[in-house]
């Protein structure tokens, strides 16, 4: 329903007599108690707080249907559709046990996306009685989640009653979607845009290593649950001999230190000494030398240092310090030509330390709002002034934490497809896992834990692909979803589009300016249009242009120079991809008094 962009025609602020009937409203509706001198509101409640700004919306659609959306701070709560209010995804996400929830796979929210229904095909149920699908009624409204999220992503109105659902057969629509995570009424408004948050998987699926080859002989479920018990039973006696063995090892202290070993952040010293041979790998070549202390240390080593750490929380404290440490090992010369002036006069890279370092591509931590699962679409993941689409995502969780905690990637947090491939050779070559004669990856502890091998003593070696180890990785992981800014041009038969600026007359002899293809380059016309009307001080309008399927912005009046340079400044498209300056308004030269 808001798949495609849609006209505002009115914002007005409700009063509190509206606020407190449109709360009461809410809380019949949904069977909720109305708690108005409660100590403790509910999550629902809130939405309607006395410091809420609560604000009616009348919107028409992109196929001429009047609907009323009520937004709460900004951000859209409630949309009344033929009388009925609807919550959106993020109402949803603080009352999850609003409405009931229909769970799908995590394939199928792209389709929903573009505009599809859920399907009767598609819903993931546990059972196949009647019991399975509830106790519904036609058009009730329902959620829909993923099943590697409880958190919903969609909502909508159900096309059939439970029973006729039972009874369909497995064929035809389940839920008449109305909202969908990712269109237009979740981008209502870009500052308080909100991906997915996390709130826990709602049923394991199988994957394709959970089925055996064709031909295997499959054991019986007795012999199965024979082997599981054994295999537990086993362990368990392990680790209580290797507990034994630690607690007679340090029978002087009260408590073993295995878990506090575990838990100690990463030192300081060896980071930053890390970045330095990082550094002598990567550019030990291309440095000029001699260089001053001051400006290597800046330039060459502080780039590779992770996030977070400091040279004052290090036992350098100071970067002098710190080259003298770096020469007496032999990695670097120094020679003070002043006194507090000091410079890099050779680097030693056929030192040990350097030639038996694995260099890495230092990754910078992602902004704030990026890393809380669910917070608030910062700048890099979703960027206001272009046009999103929904991108895979996959959260660390607790089985693959201790692979990505080497990268100081936090449990929770989401990756895309390319950082946990570039994370996977980063951490197989620096261990040196690769086997030179087959180019296979050897597993290690870690690896096995999460491909489910047994343990080094068992099964020596485990050699497998780096493509289908990190396939088995990402679906280890919480796969998600979020919504992210189109980077680079749309490429047409090959060739980059090109944005057209020029000029044309109206009535009146009045000259306008006519932008084309802004849409092939992800820029979100409506807030380029904003940013032309009160930079410019100009009226916008969006004209269709004949035999075309794109529209044109224009603009009152000769404004081709300031068009030009907020594409280029702004949102930062080549200068070889715009043409009509030669078009712009002259500027008229001063008379010499």
């Amino acid at each position: 329903m808001f798949i495609k962009p849609f006209k505002i025609k009115s914002n007005i602020l409700v009063t509190g007599s509206e606020k407190k009937r449109l709360r009461q409203r809410v809380m019949a509706q949904f069977n909720r108690p109305d708690e108005e001198t409660g100590t403790a509101p509910s999550p629902l409640a809130e939405l309607f707080g006395n410091r809420a700004k609560v604000c009616t919306v009348k919107l028409i659609t992109y196929h001429e249907e009047p609907v009323t959306v009520y937004t709460s701070d900004k951000r859209p709560i409630f949309f009344e559709l033929n009388g009925k209010l609807l919550p959106t995804v993020y109402t949803l996400w603080s009352c999850p046990d609003l409405v009931p929830a229909f769970t799908t796979h995590a394939t199928v929210l792209p389709k929903l996306a573009n505009g599809a229904d859920l399907m009767i095909p598609g819903v993931v149920k546990k059972g196949t009685n009647l019991a399975s699908w509830g106790r519904h009624q036609k058009d009730d409204v329902v959620a829909v989640n993923l099943t590697s999220n409880r958190a919903a992503v969609g909502v909508g109105l159900l096309a059939h009653s439970s029973s006729d659902l039972y009874m369909c057969g497995g064929h035809g629509v389940c839920v008449r979607m109305m909202h969908v995570f990712g269109d237009k009424l979740w981008g209502m408004e870009p500052s308080v845009c909100q991906q997915v948050p996390l709130h826990g998987s709602v049923v394991s699926v199988p994957t394709e290593s959970d089925f055996p080859p064709l031909g295997s002989e499959k054991p019986k479920p007795v012999e199965e649950a024979v082997k599981q018990v054994t295999k537990s039973l086993e362990n368990a006696a392990l680790t209580a001999q290797e507990e034994e063995s630690t607690s007679d090892g340090d029978a002087s202290d009260d408590e073993p230190q295995e878990p506090e070993e575990a838990e100690k952040p990463p030192n300081p010293d060896e980071l930053i000494k890390g970045a330095l041979l990082n550094a002598l790998k990567l550019h030990g070549k291309k440095i000029a030398l001699p260089l001053l202390t001051s400006t290597f240390y800046p330039q060459y080593v502080q780039p590779e240092i992770p996030d977070g750490i400091e040279m004052k929380k290090s036992s350098y404290k100071k970067v002098g310090t710190f080259f003298k440490r770096m020469a007496e090992e032999g990695l670097l010369e120094i020679k003070e030509e002043k006194k507090g002036i000091e410079k890099v006069t050779a680097l030693n890279l056929e030192h040990p330390a350097v030639l038996s370092f694995y260099p890495y591509k230092a990754q910078k931590a992602s902004t704030d709002g990026q890393d809380a699962p669910g917070g608030p679409a910062s700048s890099g993941a979703s960027n206001p002034l272009l046009l999103t689409q929904m991108t895979a995502m996959y959260a660390v969780s607790e089985r693959t934490a201790k692979l990505f905690g080497c990268f100081n990637v936090a449990l929770g947090k989401t990756l895309d497809q390319t950082q946990v491939r570039n994370y996977m050779r980063d951490y197989v070559g620096r261990n040196k896992l690769i086997n030179p004669s087959t180019k296979l990856v050897t597993l290690d502890d870690t690896l096995r834990d999460i491909c489910g091998c047994p343990p080094a003593p068992e099964e020596p070696e485990v050699l497998v692909g780096l493509a289908d180890l990190t396939e088995t990785v990402l679906n280890c992981m919480t796969s998600t979803f979020e919504m992210r800014s189109q980077k680079g041009a749309v490429t047409k038969g090959g060739k980059r589009a090109i944005i057209h600026l020029t000029t044309a007359t109206r009535s009146g002899n009045k000259k306008v300016t006519l932008i084309s293809n802004l849409a092939d380059y992800g820029i979100n016309v409506n807030d380029f249009a904003k940013a032309v009307k009160l930079g410019a001080a100009a009226s916008t309008t969006m004209t269709e242009v004949p035999g075309s399927k794109g529209e044109q912005l224009m603009v009152q009046g000769n404004h081709i120079k300031f068009v030009f340079e907020l594409l280029t400044t702004t949102y930062q498209v080549p200068k070889a991809c715009i043409t009509g300056l030669e078009f712009a308004k002259e500027q008229k030269k001063k008379k010499k008094k």
